[in-house]
């Protein structure tokens, strides 16, 4: 299944475009994405390594 981003123009604004995550990143459409940092009390940070299939950053760590 295939997903859809809204488009963003350089301000952030959108631009009423809707197109697949592949076009955005093959592109570099700007597009909304979230993080969540998770802290505990010991003020440790969750940190996320990425699956190696994934299309870009693959196999870094990364904060969710």
């Amino acid at each position: 299944m295939e997903e859809y981003f809204d488009v963003l123009d350089e301000k952030g604004k959108y631009t009423g475009e809707v197109e697949t995550r592949e076009k955005c990143h093959k592109e570099g459409l700007g597009h909304k994405a979230v993080v969540v940092f998770i802290v505990n009390s010991k003020n440790q940070v969750l940190l996320q390594r990425r699956s190696e299939t994934k299309k870009l950053w693959s196999k870094r760590r990364y904060c969710k």
